[in-house]
C-alpha cells in the first residue's frame, strides 16, 4: 500500500507568498501522548517539511524554495481545545501544487500502530496569502515571544473594502497602541484542507488571519492590557474601539487566541514574508 503522504492541492492557482497556519490537538491521549505528538512534530514532520524541494518538478508552476521556517507556539489558554500553533513560511504557495508537497510523508515508525497522523491527531491547516503588514520601528526580523492569532469571518454584508478600511485605519492603529506591540500581518484564505472531524458546512473557516506579535516583560505582552494573567483572551484589544466592537459582534466567526513562541526550524530569524513592511 502506498505510503499517505500530504495532499496536493494541483489546479487552485496558487501563487504568491504567505504561510500554512496550522492549529492541532491529539485525539486520544491514551493512544497517543501529548509530548510523543511534540516529538513528532519537531524530530520527524517538520523537518521533513523543510527537506522537500520543488526543483523545477512541476512543469514551470513554481513553488520557490518550498517551505523556508517553521515556528511552533503553545496557547496560552488551558482551556482551548487544539493548544499547539505551527506556522510554515511559504515564499511561494505554488508549493502546494507540487510532487514535492505531495511527497512529504504523514506516516513514521514513531506514530502508533504506523497509523497517519490525521488518525491520531486533528489538524486545522490553512493555507493563507499574504496581504500586508505593519511593523514598530524596533521590531526584529525574527520571532516575537508573543502571538495573538486571530481569525475573522466578517457579516456577510461587510463588504471587502469595507473590511480592509475598518482594518488599516482602526484596528492596526488600536492594537499597534497595546504595550509591547511589534508587528501586525495580515493573510486572506487561499485554501483549507478539509477537516474530517468537523463539519466544514456548520463552521466555515475564517475568511482573514492577522498575526499580532508583542514583546515580553514589564509593560509588555504579559501585561493585562493584551493578555490576561488566566492566557484567555474574550475580546481583542481588550478595550475596543466602537468600529472594532460593531465588526466582531456582527462577525459570522470570531476565533481570537495568544501563543507563546516555543521553538523554531529552518531560517528562524525571518519575517513571515519577505517584504516592505509599513510603520504605524
Amino acid at each position: 500500500m502506498a505510503q499517505p503522504t500530504a495532499p496536493g492541492q494541483a489546479g487552485l492557482g496558487l501563487s504568491g507568498p504567505g504561510i500554512f497556519w496550522v492549529n492541532s490537538r491529539v485525539k486520544d491521549p491514551a493512544e497517543f501522548p501529548f509530548d510523543d505528538f511534540l516529538r513528532w512534530y519537531d524530530d520527524v514532520h517538520i523537518p521533513d517539511i523543510l527537506r522537500v524541494k520543488p526543483d523545477g518538478e512541476d512543469g514551470g508552476g513554481g513553488g520557490g524554495d518550498g517551505i523556508r521556517a517553521s515556528w511552533r507556539y503553545r496557547c496560552t489558554d488551558p482551556n482551548r481545545a487544539s493548544p499547539v500553533l505551527v506556522v510554515h513560511k511559504c515564499p511561494d504557495l505554488a508549493f502546494l501544487q507540487t510532487a514535492a508537497f505531495r511527497s512529504i510523508p504523514m506516516t513514521h515508525a514513531s506514530l502508533p500502530g504506523n497509523k497517519p497522523i490525521h488518525q491520531l491527531a486533528a489538524l486545522d491547516t490553512r493555507f493563507v496569502q499574504h496581504v500586508e503588514t505593519w511593523s514598530s520601528p524596533v521590531a526584529n526580523d525574527g520571532r516575537a515571544p508573543m502571538l495573538v492569532s486571530e481569525a475573522i469571518d466578517p457579516a456577510a454584508d461587510v463588504t471587502p473594502d469595507a473590511f480592509d478600511a475598518w482594518f488599516r485605519s482602526v484596528h492596526v492603529p488600536e492594537v499597534a497602541a497595546l504595550p509591547g506591540w511589534r508587528r501586525t500581518s495580515r493573510f486572506a484564505l487561499a485554501f483549507k484542507k478539509p477537516n474530517p472531524d468537523t463539519d466544514d458546512a456548520a463552521h466555515p473557516t475564517p475568511r482573514f488571519l492577522a498575526l499580532h506579535e508583542f514583546a515580553e516583560g514589564p509593560a509588555a505582552a504579559t501585561d493585562t492590557a493584551v493578555v490576561p494573567a488566566s492566557g484567555i483572551i474574550t475580546t481583542f484589544p481588550p478595550q475596543p474601539a466602537a468600529a472594532t466592537r460593531a465588526i466582531l459582534d456582527a462577525a459570522r466567526t470570531v476565533d481570537v487566541a495568544a501563543f507563546r513562541y516555543v521553538c523554531g526550524f529552518g531560517d528562524v530569524d525571518t519575517r513571515w514574508v519577505d517584504t516592505a513592511e509599513k510603520r504605524v
